[in-house]
């Protein structure tokens, strides 16, 4: 389905008192909520494609799911009472529900296959089955990429001390995850620090974990079921305040939004860029800060984004660069090779939208180079997605500087993060 943008509108003024719930925070509490024996809900739970995989791998092992609406009532027989054999995990698009279900099916003695759809299938897994296969795991892989088969350890899996060869937190949780089920005590060192949902939740949840500067230690001990509200998701909020950037006297609040330390650079680096937002945190719900952000339209100024800072904000840099098309001046972005690894390659998917939209940019030394001013144009132009959510959902933000329709290709994958976002968006758009 191609999703056509003939208009926009200017001179918004609207509060969103909530929004879907955080993926990341939805997936780990399934994941690791469910660690312990115990009922428990998740409120707010967000209904898309990605999250719902993760429900529908945990009830294969013997969880009990009651879906009503966005709450989700949980019963666990804790994962000693796991079903130790499983078909087949099928984890749709979704690279952390895949390598967050790695290391808990090889912590649990687990056996099964984990697979994919086309796009998943394509992305490296080795960076999980090597340093699970360490601790003690049996995953065959061909080629590092799934599917692969789990045989079970036989509760043999033992602590290791691993530094992270890339910063990702999708690999950092899945060693944690194994870590809290084997024996000793496990130690994950980060060059660049991702973000810490899954230390979050752990800690929440009561067990031994403990942070020091860049190393994380996680030891097996009791644990607790407790009751979730997810925050709201602030990657998908990324994409409303964009349209309110880019749009004329234009004025938005988000409420009730994740503002999580490695989850609000995006926040940060929009300060950076003299952009008029703000944010107030006022609450914490499951270990992490809630509260509320306000934009206003702004004119924007180009920037360098350090490679240390890319890995918190490495699944809004798509918009980011969308940003940076219309801001005066020379954007960096740094330390970006991650993006060739996500959904689609990523780094060509802005680069070539980009361009056709008539920004200079490319590709040089691990970085996208964005030569950005302040303007409008008039065409109509086609943006090719790659099927990939959040460079559908980053190109539609250029929509508001084009006076002519813009045509978003395979609009319908952005069910898989964000599936109500035409509701959201269609208070900028004409669609």
């Amino acid at each position: 389905m191609n999703l056509k943008i003939y208009d926009h509108k200017d001179g918004i003024k609207y509060t969103f008192s909530s929004i879907p719930g955080d993926k990341s925070i939805a997936h780990r509490a399934l994941i690791i909520g469910a660690l312990p024996r115990g009922k428990y809900t998740i409120k707010n739970f967000p209904k898309n494609e990605d999250c719902i995989a993760t429900m529908e791998c945990m009830k294969k092992l013997g969880i009990s799911i009651e879906n009503s609406n966005t709450t989700l009532v949980v019963e666990s027989p804790g994962y000693m009472n796991f079903t130790k054999s499983v078909a087949i995990m099928d984890c749709k698009n979704s690279g952390t529900t895949a390598r967050l279900i790695m290391g808990l099916m090889s912590g649990a003695g687990i056996k099964g296959m984990i697979t994919g759809d086309n796009s998943l299938r394509e992305r490296p897994m080795k960076r999980v089955t090597d340093p699970l296969n360490l601790m003690g795991a049996n995953i065959v892989s061909t080629e590092g990429k799934l599917p692969i088969i789990i045989n079970s350890a036989n509760g043999k899996m033992k602590a290791i001390t691993y530094d992270m060869p890339v910063a990702s937190a999708q690999v950092k949780s899945s060693i944690i995850i194994a870590g809290f089920l084997s024996k000793g005590e496990t130690k994950v060192v980060e060059k660049i620090k991702t973000r810490d949902h899954t230390e979050n939740i752990f800690k929440y949840l009561g067990a031994s974990i403990s942070i020091r500067g860049n190393e994380i230690y996680i030891t097996n001990s009791p644990i607790n079921s407790r009751d979730f509200t997810i925050p709201g998701d602030v990657s998908s909020a990324a994409f409303l305040i964009a349209l309110c950037l880019l749009s004329k006297n234009s004025e938005i609040t988000i409420k009730n939004v994740l503002l999580n330390e490695r989850r609000s650079k995006y926040l940060c680096i929009l300060k950076q860029m003299g952009a008029k937002v703000n944010w107030d945190i006022y609450e914490e719900q499951c270990g992490e800060n809630i509260g509320d952000i306000s934009v206003k339209s702004s004119v924007l100024k180009a920037i360098t984004i350090e490679r240390e800072d890319t890995a918190s904000i490495i699944d809004e840099v798509p918009v980011i660069s969308v940003l940076a098309a219309f801001s005066e001046g020379t954007t960096i972005i740094k330390g970006v090779e991650e993006l060739k690894h996500k959904e689609s390659n990523r780094i060509e998917g802005i680069i070539n939208n980009l361009k056709n939209i008539g920004i200079q940019c490319y590709y040089k030394h691990d970085s996208i180079i964005i030569e950005g001013r302040d303007h409008y144009f008039s065409k109509d132009i086609n943006i090719v997605t790659f099927k990939d959510h959040r460079i559908a959902m980053a190109f539609s933000a250029a929509a508001i500087r084009n006076s002519k329709n813009t045509i978003i290709e395979d609009w319908e994958y952005t069910s898989i993060s964000f599936p109500e976002c035409t509701n959201f968006f269609k208070l900028f758009l004409n669609i």
